[in-house]
């Protein structure tokens, strides 16, 4: 690839069918959009721009994504195929994951202010009054309010 003036970056929008097919095999590669900026000698910023206004360029850049995930899953498959019992789980857990997660989601949707008023009042209307612990307990007079004096042993 041909560079730009010196101390200026060059601009994307000038690259070549041939700098599409680089770009789409180096992310082919397995490299990140950092590291092709850098071979690219743009910012990653520049990247990301130039992805939102040239769509050859986040196509070429998605194209490798996609042909890389693709070889990859055909040899899982290819793997799973042969008897290979971890690439098998692989692919079953990716492909049908309601069927073969290892943990299932189950969502509750559980009102707690409407248990717990219920389970109070129950409580309340069902209990003896001596049952109930001495906090909820309505206030009785103490044997000192009786007069009678502390300390005194029966």
């Amino acid at each position: 690839m041909e560079k730009g003036k010196p101390g200026r970056k060059r601009k994307l929008a000038t690259l070549t069918e041939d700098e599409y097919k680089q770009i789409s095999a180096w992310s082919g590669d397995g490299l990140n959009e950092s590291q092709i900026a850098t071979l690219l000698n743009v910012n990653i910023s520049t990247i990301t721009r130039e992805k939102k206004r040239n769509e050859q360029f986040a196509h070429a850049i998605k194209k490798g994504k996609y042909k890389a995930v693709q070889l990859v899953a055909n040899k899982v498959f290819q793997n799973a195929m042969d008897g290979k019992e971890t690439s098998a789980i692989f692919f079953l857990k990716n492909r049908d994951p309601d069927n073969w997660a290892d943990r299932q989601e189950v969502n509750y949707n559980l009102d707690l202010k409407n248990v717990l008023t219920s389970a109070r009042s129950r409580i309340i209307e069902h209990a003896p009054a001596q049952a109930l612990p001495k906090r909820t307990q309505a206030p009785t007079v103490s044997a000192s309010a009786k007069g009678e004096g502390e300390g005194v042993n029966e």
